[in-house]
């Protein structure tokens, strides 16, 4: 699928410098801090910085490719104990650069399931690879968090008012079950 570039409602850039002259390939780390927009980082459930240690490599002619690994610290909550737990995490990032003149505006395609593919004008020296990152954080987020996925889960009830409130409805189903035994024996 491709899609044409827009700025993110969260005005919140994860910007690389592409530079036109770039022979050997250059490593880069990149720092997104949580005070440059809380609202994109409530979203991917983030705490302190995301960090993304890119390789920019030239690949031809207005073409690039940038591999490396995002990472950082979410606060989820566990699906057993409803309990909130940082799960550090990392993830590789691929994406491939090209600066043609068929596009207008920055278009990403991500149709392949391991590597971005992002087209930008000639004109452009940046490429704002944001939706890659929001995509790959949210894709690496487990479906069913666990704090301690190893351990075995007890519960315990940690208040007294959270004892079992017993069922009316149990003591009537349990008499009607006796009658019915007794109906049976006759």
């Amino acid at each position: 699928m491709t899609t044409v570039f827009r700025p993110c409602i969260f005005a919140l850039t994860l910007k690389i410098e592409i530079l036109q002259t770039m022979v050997e390939p250059v490593t880069k780390t990149i720092l997104w801090d949580r005070s440059a927009n809380s609202a994109l980082f409530d979203e991917l459930h983030l705490v302190g910085d995301l960090s993304a240690q890119v390789l920019i490599s030239p690949e031809g002619k207005d073409k690039w490719l940038v591999t490396g690994s995002l990472s950082g610290v979410q606060l989820l909550t566990c699906v057993r104990s409803l309990e909130q737990f940082n799960r550090p995490f990392e993830t590789d990032l691929a994406i491939e650069v090209e600066r043609t003149q068929r596009v207008a505006k920055q278009e990403t395609n991500d149709e392949d399931e391991e590597v971005f593919t992002i087209s930008i004008p000639v004109v452009q020296t940046e490429v704002d690879i944001s939706e890659c990152v929001r995509q790959l954080v949210l894709l690496q987020e487990p479906l069913n968090p666990m704090k301690n996925p190893d351990e075995d889960f007890i519960y315990t009830a940690t208040d007294p008012s959270e004892e079992p409130v017993e069922d009316l409805r149990w003591e009537k189903l349990k008499a009607l079950k006796r009658k019915m035994e007794n109906s049976n024996r006759s």
